[in-house]
């Protein structure tokens, strides 16, 4: 697939082309799924750290949107963790 979103209870939380969402997922729940993924190599896996989501980490202040975060990498978020994501990216 050329671009791949990713849904959380119904909604759509991050959206991007697939080799953009792959080396730079933004929602933490994006990169909670891709840390779940297996690589066939037993030594590495057994020492792998996994990331666990958790939602209420979020700002809860207002009703989070999706914002084009970069061309075309959309994420579902507040003003606060826009702002926040934007600066982890160096945008």
């Amino acid at each position: 697939s050329d671009r791949i979103g990713v849904m959380y209870f119904g909604n759509m939380v991050e959206l991007a082309d697939s080799e953009e969402l792959y080396n730079n997922p933004i929602h933490p729940y994006t990169k909670s799924l891709l840390s779940a993924i297996p690589l066939p190599d037993p030594n590495y896996e057994r020492s792998r750290q996994r990331t666990n989501y958790d939602p209420t980490i979020h700002d809860v202040s207002e009703d989070p949107e999706f914002r084009e975060i970069k061309p075309g990498h959309w994420v579902r978020c507040t003003t606060k963790e826009l702002e926040r994501y934007k600066k982890e990216l160096g945008v």
